[in-house]
């Protein structure tokens, strides 16, 4: 049992140190991958996504701010995922994820403990002191016209009541699953959390609905009341009192203007991310083949090594050396110089207009003329081939030797003899 628990341990600490940082995500993506354009921008905090039992880092695409696209990463392993349905779920969950926290970094956003509360007030408070006070006109009156509009309002108020604890109920499930997905976002809860926002909007909708109808109902009755000829002047103030709505009411009218603006922007969050994925998803390849067609030019080739006798990692490297002046006109293959220098210079040209596939095939033609100039090597008066540094510094030592020479008598001139006069 103890070397179990000792190797779920150890499991658990490899699986951690095996683990992507966010930072690690970032830095693969600005310096040691070119799946991205160089100036292209993306958020400094990807998104920790969990898909089924997996997880992973979804970097974000930005143009001012606005995604533009996504790419993906497992949490374990610098290696982009190209399986197209695998993004489709990460990319919408990722869009949804970081235009929702937008929206609510630049707005009131509705969902928040404080107006969950005011929904809780307000239930306790239509259930009893406001019921209290009607039945307490009720009591006091004999028009029976007045006695029903009562029971109609107590009605309306019993509905109310329930509606406003289930907008509480919903508050808290949408601020509990919102508080969960932006945590640990899990693309399961992508479309959860959208139809627990849309049945809160339905909710407050319905509760507007119930509290205009209630609205007219205290007008209604403020009118039977003073209208009414069975009730006592000096009673007509204290009812009038009774039956004013209570001010809570008035206090929420905020939120369902903050409702349909959310539940407005909501729609739009979603709808864009149903229109964008596909594009999104097939960005990627796009920029799988730059990454390609990049390695192709500049990256390490452990097999073009191999073959240019163990000189050149990479064709750009070989393509430095070999187009040197100093070496340039002594290759035997010359024919195959020419064509390395076409090769790569369409390679180079393919790549800056994103016309990857050339570049990729350029670049396969260059490295074949690279492999096939250095396995036939220099001519066979390569030793003669000039080293113009070395050449330099000859000439140097030559011209100092002769100034020494020349000036021979001057720096090596013998010492005269000094003769004293004794007087």
């Amino acid at each position: 049992m103890k070397k179990f628990l000792v190797f779920c341990v150890l499991l658990i600490l490899v699986s951690s140190v095996q683990a992507l940082s966010s930072t690690e995500v970032n830095n693969f993506f600005k310096s040691e991958s070119h799946y991205l354009e160089p100036n292209q921008f993306f958020s400094e905090t990807p998104f920790d996504v969990k898909l089924e039992a997996k997880n992973y880092w979804v970097i974000v695409l930005l143009s001012e701010k606005t995604p533009t696209g996504f790419i993906a990463v497992p949490s374990d392993k610098k290696e982009v995922v190209e399986s197209s349905a695998i993004n489709r779920k990460l990319f919408k969950t990722a869009y949804v994820l970081y235009s929702i926290n937008s929206y609510k970094a630049s707005s009131n956003w509705i969902f928040s403990n404080s107006n969950k509360g005011k929904f809780d007030t307000l239930s306790k408070l239509l259930s009893s002191d406001v019921p209290f006070k009607l039945n307490s006109i009720k009591q006091g009156s004999t028009d029976s016209s007045v006695r029903n509009k009562i029971d109609l309002m107590v009605s309306m108020l019993n509905s109310m009541t329930e509606n406003s604890v289930e907008i509480r109920d919903g508050f808290d499930e949408a601020i509990s699953l919102e508080l969960s997905y932006s945590h640990t976002p899990n693309t399961e809860d992508t479309e959860k959390l959208k139809n627990k926002y849309n049945e809160v909007f339905s909710l407050l909708q319905e509760f507007k609905n119930l509290k205009l109808d209630y609205s007219l109902g205290v007008i209604e009755l403020k009118k039977l009341i003073s209208d009414s000829a069975l009730i006592d002047s000096s009673e007509k103030q204290q009812f009038l009192a009774l039956a004013t709505e209570p001010q809570q009411l008035s206090s929420i009218d905020s939120i369902f203007s903050l409702s349909e603006d959310a539940s407005q922007r909501i729609d739009e969050v979603y709808s864009a991310a149903n229109a964008g994925v596909n594009l999104w998803v097939d960005n990627v390849s796009s920029m799988t083949e730059r990454n390609n067609a990049y390695e192709e030019l500049y990256g390490n080739d452990s097999s073009f090594y191999s073959k240019t006798k163990n000189n050149f990692y990479s064709l750009n490297d070989a393509y430095i050396y070999i187009s040197a002046e100093d070496r340039a006109p002594y290759w035997k293959e010359q024919a195959r110089f020419s064509s390395l220098k076409k090769n790569f210079s369409e390679a180079e040209k393919a790549f800056e207009q994103k016309n990857y596939s050339k570049t990729v095939s350029s670049a396969e033609k260059a490295k074949a003329d690279a492999i096939t100039i250095v396995s036939a090597g220099f001519t066979e008066n390569d030793n003669e081939i000039i080293d113009f540094g070395l050449l330099i510094i000859g000439l140097v030592v030559v011209l100092v030797l002769l100034l020494l020479y020349n000036n021979r008598k001057k720096l090596f001139k013998p010492k005269e003899e000094v003769t004293e006069f004794k007087f």
